[in-house]
């Protein structure tokens, strides 16, 4: 299913069932998604589909996505759905490894994860996002390409750590070192200079818990 009015005419049920099969009204479905109304019908005629929104909608209704999606039945799933978790994924949102890279755009993407790996890698999905990263400052560790995990709950700086990192409209990922009053940007790749800001510079975004390397 990947046109908008099916999914819409679908949605429109569901609501329908809890209302006592009342009529359901598109901005009835835009408050139900939490998406500001004159953005969701702007969705509509592009044909985009907010499929963050909609899985927060069906998880809270505890409805499997298989079935919403592709018609699946809940028992003919192998893996039980409540084994993974939906995280946003800042496509649009490049972490630069270098010299810093600019957010023109946020317009999070869902991925689905499986909740064994934020336990293995200690993150706490409630506040955990993806980006990918550029640039080659941070290999061999860290690869041009990767996507990470950002822990966003933890922001307090503790030095020798791998953080994201906003200094005004720029990302950047980063070890980090306090030296005083100032902030120290350290590189893996031993080509690239330290970069030192003032505290009041930085933004701490959240720390780096894991990633996912390209082959």
């Amino acid at each position: 299913m990947n046109n908008i009015i099916n999914i819409i005419e679908k949605i429109k049920d569901i609501l329908s069932k809890e209302l006592g099969n009342k009529k359901v009204l598109d901005k009835d479905i835009a408050t139900a998604l939490e998406i500001n109304y004159d953005n969701f019908r702007k969705q509509k005629a592009r044909n985009k589909i907010p499929y963050f929104e909609i899985m927060s909608f069906l998880a809270k209704r505890n409805i499997s996505i298989n079935w919403f999606f592709f018609n699946q039945l809940p028992e003919s799933l192998i893996e039980n759905t409540s084994n993974y978790i939906i995280l946003k994924y800042q496509k649009n949102i490049i972490g630069s490894a270098g010299g810093g890279a600019i957010n023109y755009e946020i317009d999070p993407e869902p991925l689905i994860i499986d909740k064994q790996l934020l336990n293995y890698i200690n993150s706490n999905y409630k506040y955990t996002e993806i980006l990918q990263v550029f640039g080659e400052s941070m290999e061999p560790n860290i690869k041009d390409g990767s996507l990470i995990f950002v822990d966003k709950s933890k922001k307090i700086i503790k030095n020798n750590n791998i953080y994201v990192i906003k200094v005004k409209n720029e990302i950047f990922i980063k070890i980090i070192k306090l030296k005083n009053d100032k902030v120290i940007f350290q590189s893996l790749n031993n080509i690239y200079n330290d970069l030192i800001f003032e505290q009041s510079e930085i933004e701490i975004v959240g720390k780096v818990s894991g990633l996912i390397t390209k082959l």
